[in-house]
């Protein structure tokens, strides 16, 4: 399980690099379109699509760690923003379709995110 944990940090930190090229970090919002995965289902298996929709929304409804997997194969990890945690919150219905997630990138110790600040099924 530390394994696991650990590789799926590791595919987290390196993949959200690439985010870097999308969106300015800090304070500029942007947004990010894809499908939205449970990370412990999708980097410890490839789990992911509508096969994987029910058991996605059960981890995520769970507590388990929530990412977008977007168009362009970067893999970002999401958290809910302080003030309004709403728009995070309905991504947990989406998993395991198309989304569009607003939000801001942000680092500390090397760890990039994106706190959501709005979301919307993709059409």
């Amino acid at each position: 399980m530390k394994k696991i944990l650990l590789g799926s940090a590791l595919v987290i930190a390196l993949s959200v690099t690439a985010l870097v090229g999308t969106a300015v970090a800090g304070d500029d919002e942007a947004s990010w379109t894809g499908e939205v995965v449970d990370l412990a289902c999708y980097v410890a298996k490839g789990a992911k699509g509508t096969d994987h929709a029910g058991c996605a929304k059960s981890c995520l409804k769970n507590g388990q760690p929530m990412g977008l997997l977007t168009d362009d194969g970067a893999l970002v990890l999401l958290t809910a923003d302080h003030k309004d945690g709403a728009p995070y919150e309905a991504l947990k219905d989406m998993a395991g379709g198309k989304a569009v997630v607003m939000g801001t990138v942000s680092e500390r110790d090397g760890m990039k995110v994106v706190t959501v600040t709005g979301s919307k099924a993709a059409a």
